[in-house]
């Protein structure tokens, strides 16, 4: 029997201690490293660029790192890790490198000074070497400085770039100059360091990737998507209907909050939805403290992206632990404030009966709580803040603040969210990095629940159903097919799928749901071929339904001659449709001949025939055009041609697509 690779045998037991002992779960991360792999191929080959796709919190990271042990084990000796641009992050990954793979010789930031020639002969000959960055503008000259200096330019890197939506893209990509800005240019100066190189772009959220320019080297040309493992809590347990998880407060509390009239509050008088969602959080902790399930337990408060709402959050929250904490603790309580107290966390008491079955008595529970509550830490995470990052020591942790508790940050014991933060065009690969419930708490679900507006769950909801549909596709679609992405309206706003300034807006369009798009130039191909499949449609002079997939064969098979400013392209309609065939069982067909209409007409349809669609799947009518008239514009020598009309399905939905950025 051969013996295992030491190294790899070590790689799974890390893995899995840090799993808890799943081993399953380690098999399946393995098993998405070698799938990676694949695709990376050997030290001695060309560049390549990919994605590395999985949910909020599903362990991006020892994915990544299984990939790039295994890499080593294929040749390859350098890696370079490009982390976001938050301290806490970054010495996060740091830890997770050397815990990890403790054989590879790791250099962060503050190490690159002794990376010397020496050093770098040695470990590229042996194990390999991990340079750890952060993505700063300061930073990465520094790393590039390094690069240049001390290594080969034939060297073949894998670089792993986590987060990759977030500040490695050009975001003056819509300037009129051809300029790069400054991270995103030290990025290609770094890869340009290397004849050939592997850019392995890292993150749950690929929508400002995907909607790169065809021509972009920023565009993944291969996606490598994973499952999460056991015990992972998704956006299922949250936006799906009838979950219990869910609490809705009033939209006008935040503005309450934000308001000035909100640093007058003090005690019990804080709003509502506030006020319930503390006191779920103190009886769920407690609960979980009482049944031994841990020791430290979080709550998380964003309301807003500036400091002075979350200092005003903290005010209001402190306030009314304090007079809670008094209520329960004084030797001479006031009645009604006791009594107060109680009834308020009865009431969150009573609430956790629908997602537990089995609590502890609630006069236990209030013990609990009134033993654990003076030590209650509430912490501002925000720049400048005494809280770099979150402190775990007390059995209660409220954590407070905006962007630093986003993206890529786990919070340890998180049972209680309460969430605020509005935007009048919320963008999908922010809100769910704000996601922070996501992740292994699969243990914990009894007892968490998430408190947000009905405005904003509105939003969350969508942004879900555009997610799913996400990664269905990227489950089927080759990457050149995954152009276009699904988005919804909501109630309040249209929800865009990333930033603006990192895509190429001159390059997007945008299919609504309900609307009919055609091209405006059809030319004449493969018509005898369609003369045959058409055939079969044309009966009756009526909607006959069709397969999805047969739909896009025939909207292949046609042809238009591209002009500025046109919506219908049909890469852009055939990505859409395999979006819909994961949603809809069917579509439908009309078919006519001998049709004659005005070259480059602004209207297709007859007014006979407008009124031919189904509101429960796309319909495509197919029109046979006659050309042989020249006082409609057509050349005298033209051949008929078919021209297709696809009307989408009613619903919020509608689709956006990066086009090959421009015409020839």
């Amino acid at each position: 029997m051969e013996k295992e690779n030491p190294r790899i045998k070590r790689l799974k037991r890390n893995i899995t201690r840090e799993l808890n002992g799943n081993a399953n779960a380690t098999n399946e991360i393995i098993e998405t490293a070698s799938k990676l792999n694949e695709k990376i191929g050997t030290a001695d080959q060309g560049t390549r660029k990919g994605l590395l796709y999985g949910q909020v919190q599903s362990g991006k990271t020892n994915n990544m790192l299984a990939t790039l042990s295994l890499a080593a084990e294929s040749g390859h000796k350098l890696f370079i890790i490009l982390t976001s641009d938050n301290l806490w992050l970054y010495q996060q990954t740091i830890d997770r490198v050397t815990a990890i793979l403790p054989w590879f010789q790791t250099f962060g930031k503050d190490d690159w000074g002794n990376f010397t020639e020496e050093e770098q002969e040695s470990e590229l000959n042996n194990n390999g070497v991990i340079l750890v960055s952060t993505k700063n503008s300061s930073n990465l000259p520094k790393l590039n400085q390094l690069v240049k200096g001390k290594l080969h330019s034939d060297t073949r890197p894998i670089i792993f770039d986590d987060e990759a939506d977030q500040a490695s893209l050009n975001t003056m990509t819509n300037n009129e100059q051809e300029e790069l800005s400054k991270v995103n240019k030290c990025i290609v100066e770094l890869r340009e360091s290397f004849k050939n190189h592997v850019y392995i772009q890292v993150t749950a959220t690929p929508q400002a990737l995907l909607l790169q320019g065809a021509d972009s080297d920023f565009a993944p040309d291969f996606t490598i998507k994973f499952d999460p493992g056991e015990g992972y809590v998704g956006g299922e347990e949250f936006f799906e209907e009838d979950v219990k998880t869910m609490r809705e407060f009033r939209d006008e509390e935040i503005d309450s909050i934000m308001s000035e009239d909100g640093e007058r509050g003090y005690g019990f008088a804080i709003p509502t939805g506030l006020r319930q969602a503390l006191c779920s959080f103190l009886v769920g902790a407690s609960v979980k403290l009482i049944n031994e399930e841990g020791a430290s337990y979080s709550f998380l408060c964003h309301v807003s992206h500036k400091k002075d709402d979350h200092k005003r959050l903290k005010t209001l929250i402190d306030s009314f632990i304090r007079t809670l904490s008094h209520s329960l603790n004084n030797d001479h309580p006031d009645p009604e404030k006791l009594n107060i107290a109680r009834s308020y966390l009865n009431e969150a008491y009573l609430d956790l009966r629908s997602t537990h079955d089995s609590l502890p008595e609630f006069d236990e529970v209030l013990e609990e709580i009134q033993i654990n509550i003076p030590s209650t830490q509430s912490q501002l995470l925000i720049s400048g803040s005494n809280h770099k990052v979150p402190s775990y020591v007390a059995p209660f942790n409220i954590l407070i603040g905006g962007n630093k508790l986003s993206r890529g940050v786990t919070i340890k014991g998180l049972l209680v969210s309460y969430y605020g933060r509005t935007s009048q065009a919320p963008k999908v690969d922010t809100l769910l990095q704000h996601a922070r419930m996501y992740g292994y708490r699969a243990n914990d679900m009894d007892v968490v629940r998430f408190y947000t507006s009905k405005s904003i769950l509105d939003v969350f909801k969508n942004i879900y159903e555009s997610e799913k549909q996400l990664r269905q596709v990227i489950a089927t679609s080759d990457p050149s097919e995954m152009k276009a992405l699904l988005l919804s309206r909501s109630k309040h706003s249209l929800i865009r799928p990333t930033r603006t300034n990192v895509i190429y807006l001159d390059s997007i369009l945008f299919y609504k749901a309900g609307k009919s798009y055609f091209p405006q130039y059809p030319l004449s191909e493969n018509l005898i071929v369609l003369d045959k499949i058409l055939s079969q449609y044309k009966e009756d002079n009526q909607l006959k339904t069709i397969p999805i997939k047969e739909m896009k064969e025939i909207i292949n098979l046609t042809a238009h001659e591209k002009t500025e400013g046109e919506t219908w392209d049909k890469e852009a309609v055939k990505a859409c449709l395999n979006y819909i065939d994961n949603n809809y069982s069917r579509g439908y067909i009309f078919v006519s001949e001998n049709k004659d209409i005005k070259f480059g007409a602004r209207a297709m349809l007859s007014p006979s025939d407008q009124n031919k669609y189904e509101t429960d799947g796309p319909t495509l009518i197919m029109y046979r055009y006659n050309s042989d008239n020249t006082d409609k514009g057509w050349q005298i020598d033209d051949e008929p041609r078919w021209v297709p009309n696809l009307r989408f399905p009613d619903g919020k939905e509608y689709f956006m697509f990066s086009t090959t950025d421009a015409l020839e």
